[in-house]
């Protein structure tokens, strides 16, 4: 039985999420912080690590600051871990969340359970926080191991407007 160092029945504030990733550490589970409640996500599966992998290595070989599970500083009571950031410039190499202003890019690879969370949620979320660019990456459905990404940038309306999308292995082939 895992024992969290917190009191759920009082809103929790970005204060806590070092305590609560201690308590959770090596348990596999990750959690994100919104409007003061803690929300426990499962470990991912092998599909959705690899895709995320993939996917920050080839935003590093474009050269850009890019990072798995950095926490997108809404306000005190809402934190968001997308599966790959982009910096403007790297980040303070000791710091695990980060004011909005600070990122170019957010990543969600969909999640069979997270699916309404990652195309409309975080959408809204991480538009009006600014952040410039968004992507999707979500199962292809002709390859195990595939995967399709779809392509958001913010627009002038303050919402994000799709403009593309694309498979993956053939960025990773453009990249090489």
């Amino acid at each position: 039985m895992i024992k969290l160092p917190i009191d759920l029945q009082e809103p929790i504030t970005e204060d806590d999420l070092d305590r609560i990733g201690a308590a959770l550490a090596n348990t596999g589970i990750r959690y994100e912080l919104d409007n003061g409640r803690l929300i426990l996500m499962s470990p991912v599966k092998a599909w959705h690590a690899d895709v995320s992998l993939r996917v920050c290595n080839l935003l590093r070989s474009q050269g850009r600051p890019a990072y798995q599970e950095q926490g997108v500083r809404i306000n005190r009571q809402k934190v968001r871990y997308p599966g790959i950031a982009v910096f403007h410039s790297r980040p303070d190499p000791d710091e695990s969340r980060h004011d909005p202003a600070m990122f170019a890019l957010v990543v969600e690879v969909v999640s069979p359970d997270s699916e309404e969370d990652d195309r409309l949620v975080k959408p809204r979320i991480y538009a009006s926080a600014g952040i410039p660019e968004y992507w999707i990456v979500d199962r292809h459905p002709y390859g195990q191991w595939e995967a399709v990404v779809e392509f958001f940038k913010l627009a002038e309306d303050g919402r994000y407007q799709r403009t593309g999308e694309a498979v993956l292995s053939e960025l990773e082939k453009v990249s090489d």
